[in-house]
């Protein structure tokens, strides 16, 4: 019995070693893949550090150049009217504000091209002004000022009745109307404390515009139409002013018109 035993422990031995030595096996084989895919990772970690920029830019031009053969982005490019640094005017405001101008009476209506070309420019020096005004913190505006501004138009206009015929004339809503005086307001206020208060008119000068108008004030002492005359030559210089800052502010801005 003894000798049976000892001889079933001899033939198992070697089965024993042998699963050993394949398990072994398979532990280094995995531990050398692990190895050379730790290596080849840390290849590719050096290479995309050192070319992470160039990729970055390559990316980078492949997603522009997607977007702009897009048939969405050219869609989108045909709805801007101009683009004034990082804002953009859409044809859509232009729109809006050609509508708005017509309605009121504006110089230039009875040329639809003029008119709209006029509407554009004028968009794009309130875009800029607007944009100095928040840059500068100048002008704060409240809900009241806004209203007492609608007030104004729908006095102008009439009636409220005639507001709504205003409305349903140019196809803005009142909330559209309001945010377009709310701009303005802004732009305007803006105007007279960062350039009107440097505008001055002097007596003489009032004077000399008085005396070299004659025919203009024929029957008039100089008395009855200084402040006329004074408000006349204040618009005159405040406009000058205006363009000169507008021409200031357009040199440094990016402006860009959609033909």
């Amino acid at each position: 019995m003894k000798t049976l035993n000892s001889s079933l422990a001899k033939t198992q031995r070697p089965q024993r070693t042998a699963k050993k030595k394949g398990v072994f096996f398979r532990f280094k084989k995995c531990r050398h893949f692990f190895a050379r895919f730790a290596s080849r990772l840390k290849c590719a970690y050096f290479w995309l550090r050192e070319n992470a920029f160039a990729l970055f830019l390559f990316t980078l031009a492949f997603v522009a150049l997607l977007i702009i053969a897009s048939p969405a982005s050219a869609e989108l490019r045909a709805h801007i009217a101009a683009a004034v640094n990082n804002e953009v005017i859409t044809s859509i405001d232009l729109e809006q504000a050609v509508r708005f101008n017509a309605a009121l009476g504006a110089a230039g209506t009875g040329d639809a091209k003029k008119l709209e070309q006029e509407t554009l420019e004028g968009l794009i020096n309130r875009q800029l002004l607007l944009q100095e005004a928040r840059r500068l913190r100048f002008v704060e505006m409240s809900d009241q000022d806004t209203d007492a501004e609608l007030g104004k138009l729908i006095k102008r206009l009439g009636t409220e009745k005639d507001f709504t015929e205003f409305l349903a004339g140019t196809g803005l809503t009142r909330a559209e109307v309001r945010h377009m005086l709310a701009e303005r307001l802004v732009v305007e206020r803006f105007v007279e404390k960062k350039v009107g208060l440097f505008v001055r008119v002097t007596r003489d000068e009032a004077q000399a515009y008085f005396d070299g108008h004659a025919a203009e004030f024929k029957g008039k002492r100089f008395a009855d139409v200084q402040k006329k005359i004074n408000t006349l030559l204040m618009e005159q210089r405040l406009g000058q002013q205006v363009d000169r800052y507008l021409a200031e502010l357009r040199a440094k801005a990016d402006v860009r018109v959609n033909p």
